[in-house]
């Protein structure tokens, strides 16, 4: 599964290729990838950097978390965000995938469109909003998805840990 996601990342690149923007495929460590341009961009609540898509994958407890997608400014209201969001739900469905993120600003109204349901603030006060490829119950499978290693091993606060 790992591997149909990398096919997924790869049309990503292609797509910010377009735009010249030399994108890469960053593997941080097993199912957490990061994609990298050649610009870099600062955002309120945002490091300096060149990331574009970060995201975590458990493929055996079928779960994903963005933890962040970011446009630069002069390629933003293009669409580039929706066609690079387009490749990630067509993962996600097709591989029946819970998906969660934090969504910041004013990015609410751009998630819901992919059918993203918010559902609370966590404790760095961005918005936790949730998507089922099944339409299962996603404040249900978020319980399960705090025991996750995905969610132990980056999003985790030293006050939530759970025995996997």
């Amino acid at each position: 599964m790992l591997n149909d996601f990398q096919k997924s990342l790869i049309e990503i690149v292609d797509l910010l290729n377009q735009y010249d923007l030399d994108a890469i495929i960053c593997t941080e460590e097993e199912g957490r990838f990061i994609i990298r341009i050649n610009e870099y961009m600062s955002d309120p609540g945002f490091g300096y950097d060149n990331a574009v898509l970060g995201s975590f994958i458990d493929e055996d407890e079928r779960v994903m978390f963005i933890g962040m997608l970011r446009i630069p400014r002069h390629l933003r209201k293009s669409g580039i965000g929706t066609d690079i969001m387009n490749c990630v739900m067509e993962f996600v469905n097709r591989n029946h995938f819970f998906i969660y993120l934090d969504a910041c600003n004013d990015s609410e109204p751009f998630w819901k469109k992919f059918g993203f349901a918010p559902m609370f603030y966590n404790f760095n006060h961005f918005r936790i909003m949730g998507y089922s490829a099944d339409q299962w119950d996603i404040f249900w499978e978020w319980e399960d998805f705090k025991r996750t290693k995905v969610y132990q091993t980056f999003l985790a606060d030293e006050t939530e840990v759970y025995s996997y």
